[in-house]
């Protein structure tokens, strides 16, 4: 089994959207003015947020360009308003009114979004194309956890950020437990769960979690492969990104959404900027979210993606191909 770096720990999978909602309990504890904006969509723990928080609720319904106004006003008045719900609709439906309204003004607004391959929700809401919409807007902090343990320290670091920032909470099975509960999580700074010689995958969301079984898959072949987790997307960690391409001259980027303008393309700017290098991008290709059937044997729709680790340990060694066939 492969060996991991300090404050990495392989443990049974947690839902990223109870770290999440861990960390919005103690952000309104904390802050008075923090309040949650709602779009008929349950926001995290609404259990306790119903009995305790009852009067810093906002029920605007399914009315998403005009939660996000409402939300830039309250901002504008010195609250930290937090808008829950599924990608497309929190964030799609209103990208006018949120660059427009929330992100020219750099309003403190806070979002937690919903996407990713999951499921039997269908086209509709199985959306991979929308966390790539959102890298071109300006002054927008985009974070995907890794884990739980990252998810509450980056949801309660994201609270404490002041401007517009967005946490994903991936549509996708509930990942290994990654990180230690004394993990130094830090906004804008990727974390190496473990170095390697060979090749270096950067992974970002639950897609560390098929990372690390793909070090092992690769471990059997005799391969020496590094993860770095970037769960900060933008601004993105370029100096962690330039000294793993410098060690292992072989790039492979996973996730978990739509690999246009997203983590791939975003390592790709990065490296040929600083330090051409061989890569191999995991991610959907140029495809519409759909529909699958997950059971313990088989999930549909990884398969039908290529996401799992397989297909990570495959791209490794296209990758190393790669690099091989320059030298």
């Amino acid at each position: 089994m492969a060996t991991w770096n300090k404050h990495v720990a392989i443990g049974p999978p947690a839902g990223v959207g109870k770290g999440i909602g861990k960390a919005m309990k103690a952000a309104f504890q904390k802050d008075p003015k923090a309040l949650a904006i709602l779009e008929d969509m349950q926001f995290p723990e609404i259990e306790w947020f119903v009995d305790n928080m009852f009067d810093r609720m906002i029920e605007c319904g399914i009315a998403e360009q005009n939660a996000a106004c409402v939300a830039a006003a309250l901002a504008s008045e010195g609250f930290t308003p937090v808008i829950n719900n599924f990608l497309f609709a929190g964030m799609g439906r209103a990208y006018n009114q949120i660059r427009q309204s929330i992100l020219v003004d750099r309003f403190n607004v806070k979002f937690i979004a919903r996407e990713g391959v999951w499921g039997e929700v269908g086209v509709s809401h199985a959306t991979v194309e929308g966390w790539g919409s959102l890298r071109v807007l300006p002054n927008l902090m985009m974070i995907n956890p890794a884990d739980a343990v990252e998810a509450e320290k980056a949801a309660t670091a994201m609270m404490q950020y002041i401007g517009p920032a967005v946490i994903k909470q991936e549509m996708s099975p509930d990942p290994l437990t990654i990180f230690t509960a004394d993990y130094p999580f830090d906004l804008g700074k990727a974390y190496s769960l473990r170095d390697g010689k060979d090749a270096t995958i950067i992974a970002t969301g639950y897609m560390v979690t098929e990372a690390v079984k793909a070090v092992d898959l690769l471990e059997e072949d005799g391969l020496d492969v590094g993860v770095l987790n970037v769960s900060t997307l933008k601004p993105i960690d370029e100096e962690a990104i330039v000294a793993a391409a410098k060690r292992t001259g072989a790039i492979v980027t996973a996730e978990n959404s739509s690999e246009i303008n997203g983590l791939g393309d975003a390592v790709a700017c990065v490296l040929c900027e600083n330090l051409p290098t061989p890569l191999v991008k995991v991610g959907v290709e140029d495809e519409f979210g759909q529909s699958g059937l997950i059971t313990e044997e088989k999930d549909e729709l990884m398969e039908h993606f290529a996401l799992s680790a397989k297909d990570v340990a495959d791209a490794v060694k296209k990758c190393i191909l790669k690099r091989e066939a320059l030298r």
